[in-house]
């Protein structure tokens, strides 16, 4: 956690993946947008993986009108089907299965291996549809944005690399297994980081393949700090319930399904819990360090806020699992995720209802820790004029 040089405190926003689950982080923006008030965006530096990332781009391009921008994204969140984001057509997905199945089976034969499970063409025609690249670079040159950073994960490189789009002063970086590339972030960009492995193909940018940025993203905070961020507020869609879900089978052996849903858990919500940790203890150091000795050390402090939900996910998720479409629900009951915990289910219901639910969640949540927000947002983010 190498220090910036001085200047003015910026404020990062950290967005990680959860699929569905980013409803809820659309929720909670909202709710800042109103503590705010102002017309500006609070955060200088917007940083996303996943779905995150599809958060972040048209946040960070609303920079100059933060509320506008939050407003949009919930409309578009709460427009959403599954067919929004994956072809969920019965014949599509019969199709593909049968592909699976004869190339496990046969072999080629002339016919080409599916990469994944659905076809995220509809994801793609949103993205290009909502996301203008353009917004982004005028946003750094009104002053109201330092960077936009949008992680992936090289299949080719086997790291986690973060495509940053800010001001001159911003170096590219190089760490253990991840690394930071200036670039001019676009849709393509979106849709490597969200490209979930055997869930959504792999994307081609210039260098190779990519997929999901949390993949290989070890550190999901260092991209704001290398950014230059003083201040970092995450937005986390981690369960809050520790314990098995009421009424599971102890000593039951787990089905695909939910081996799948732990996975996914592992990858959206274990390394940002860790490294937030790790980034606590830092501080914790450096406040027992003397001025002299903290003026030997390139670390500094970082301010840090988490907002994460009250209630558990994968309950919501159940209380609306017949809106997920007939053909989805039947292949989640062949892997064994279907009446299970609603773990998997919680991350694909991208269903009107439930999206609904958790950005209202989301929205009550962080509400309810205006306090908090306003004292770590202070009086530079809190004091400009609204309009």
């Amino acid at each position: 956690m190498t220090g910036a040089g001085d200047h003015a405190p910026r404020s990062a926003l950290v967005l990680q993946g959860g699929g569905a689950r980013g409803a809820y982080q659309v929720g909670a923006l909202k709710a800042i947008a109103e503590i705010a008030r102002g017309r500006n965006s609070p955060f200088q530096i917007v940083c996303g993986a996943s779905v995150g990332a599809i958060n972040a781009a048209p946040i960070a391009a609303a920079s100059s009108d933060f509320r506008h921008g939050v407003e949009r994204l919930e409309r578009l969140w709460r427009s959403l089907r599954s067919g929004s984001i994956y072809d969920a057509r019965a014949h599509i997905l019969l199709m593909t299965g049968a592909r699976w199945f004869w190339t496990m089976m046969k072999g080629h034969f002339g016919i080409n291996a599916p990469c994944s499970l659905f076809d995220n063409t509809p994801l793609r025609r949103l993205l290009e549809r909502e996301f203008d690249p353009r917004d982004v670079g005028a946003a750094i040159r009104a002053g109201t944005l330092h960077a936009l950073c949008i992680t992936a994960s090289s299949y080719e490189e086997g790291k986690a690399v973060t495509f940053f789009e800010g001001c001159a002063g911003i170096e590219p970086w190089a760490r253990a297994r991840r690394r930071g590339e200036r670039a001019a972030i676009g849709a393509k960009h979106l849709m490597a980081s969200s490209a979930l492995p055997f869930v959504f193909s792999p994307e081609r940018l210039e260098n190779g393949y990519y997929g999901d940025g949390s993949l290989r993203l070890t550190a999901p905070l260092a991209p704001a700090i290398h950014s230059g961020a003083e201040r970092v507020l995450v937005i986390a869609a981690r369960d809050s319930r520790s314990k098995p879900a009421p009424g599971a089978e102890p000593g039951k052996v787990p089905t695909i399904g939910e081996m799948a849903g732990h996975a996914l858990d592992i990858l959206f919500n274990d390394t940002l819990d860790a490294d937030h940790e790790r980034l606590t203890r830092v501080n914790e150091t450096l406040s027992l360090l003397t001025p002299e000795a903290l003026a030997k050390t390139p670390l500094k402090v970082i301010e840090t806020l988490m907002l994460s939900p009250s209630r558990d996910l994968r309950d919501i998720a159940q209380d609306h699992a017949r809106e997920m479409p007939v053909v989805v629900r039947h292949l989640l009951r062949s892997v064994g995720s279907w009446g299970s915990d609603g773990r998997l289910l919680s991350y694909l219901l991208f269903e009107p209802g439930y999206v609904g639910a958790l950005i209202d969640l989301g929205y009550g949540d962080t509400m309810d820790k205006a306090d908090d927000i306003r004292a770590f947002l202070g009086d530079a983010a809190l004091g400009q004029t609204a309009s």
